[in-house]
């Protein structure tokens, strides 16, 4: 950003106003006439270098001009911020069994929703590191902590279903998110947990897995996903994709269990994607860290250029009247 510290300077440009109509009109006239016998020749010559005699004029107003640029101390104002105080380390953990292909969170299907909130919810944040990891019959970690939110955007991209699923580990994949934030040295370490069945694989228990977080002061937010009763699930037969009613059970007793073990209360049901996106918002304002942002700037002094582009004007003047426009004394 280029500024001025002295800007008033540039009120002197005005005195290019009466020193132009001196040199224009007053000058001019006072200039010394000959009588020639061949006076077409002299005008035939004097065309030609019409516009050559106003160069130094020009060039001199350009060297003036520089110079009043020069006193104005230009500069370019380089932003910094410097930003005290500690974000928030979030891990989000996903399910993507192939319960999640059920079709309650019209008009798309449970995994899409929860995809859907969790890029608004990565939106909403500013100076926290955000995680991933999914976890089905065993879990994996898509994304570690990162302040890339481009780069975590693009991982929820990719996450798909996982069809060959036997099972669903929420065990795994809290124990799994826990290890990505135990060594974290964050005000605040979070794990947003979004499932919507019942733990039935894994080596390890979502309780145990509760309790780990507890001794590393994790908070852990459990959400459940998916409507009570049947819920329409596509089914791919030779006639294309059907959908049938099946029953998909939420062990909430147990999310709610995690919830109290890790301090926050309860877990959450989420029949819908608003249902969802407004638990997550009450998330997202509860896990707020304060973070101060002092602004500077640092300055490059570019006046000095003004002034050696003068001084080149000011030579070049003196050379062209010394060598090419040589006037009669």
């Amino acid at each position: 950003m280029l500024e001025f510290v002295h800007p008033n300077w540039f009120w002197a440009l005005f005195i290019l106003i009466p020193y132009l109509t001196y040199e224009l009109i007053f000058k001019h006239k006072r200039r010394v006439r000959l009588s020639h016998s061949r006076i077409s020749l002299i005008k035939k010559a004097a065309g030609r270098n019409s516009l050559l005699r106003f160069l130094p004029l020009l060039i001199r107003v350009l060297t003036i001009s520089l110079i009043i640029f020069a006193l104005a101390q230009p500069r370019i104002a380089n932003k910094m911020q410097e930003v005290t105080g500690k974000g928030i380390d979030i891990m989000i953990a996903i399910d993507i069994s192939g319960s999640m292909k059920a079709v309650d969170f019209r008009p798309t299907n449970r995994l899409e929703a929860a995809k859907k909130v969790a890029k608004e919810f990565i939106s909403k944040r500013k100076n926290d590191r955000i995680g991933m990891v999914v976890f089905a019959e065993n879990a994996y970690t898509q994304c570690p902590l990162t302040l890339d939110y481009n780069i975590l955007n693009s991982v929820l991209d990719n996450i798909n279903i996982k069809e060959d699923a036997s099972g669903t580990a929420i065990g795994m994949g809290l124990a799994t998110a826990v290890a990505r934030l135990k060594d974290s040295k964050a005000k605040s370490k979070v794990i947003i947990l979004i499932t919507d069945g019942r733990n039935n694989a894994g080596e390890i228990d979502p309780l145990g897995a509760a309790d780990l977080a507890a001794t590393y002061d994790i908070k852990v937010y459990p959400i459940g996903v998916g409507q009570k009763g049947m819920v329409d699930y596509p089914v791919e037969t030779a006639f294309g994709t059907q959908y049938q009613k099946v029953k998909i059970e939420i062990d909430m007793e147990t999310l709610n269990q995690i919830a109290q073990i890790c301090g926050t209360e309860r877990a959450r049901r989420a029949t819908n994607t608003e249902e969802l996106a407004a638990m997550i918002n009450y998330i997202d304002k509860l896990e707020k860290t304060k973070i101060e942002i002092k602004n500077y700037f640092e300055y490059d002094e570019i006046f000095i250029y003004f002034l050696f582009a003068a001084m080149i004007m000011l030579l070049f003047e003196v050379m062209l009247k010394l060598m090419i426009i040589r006037e009669i004394p």
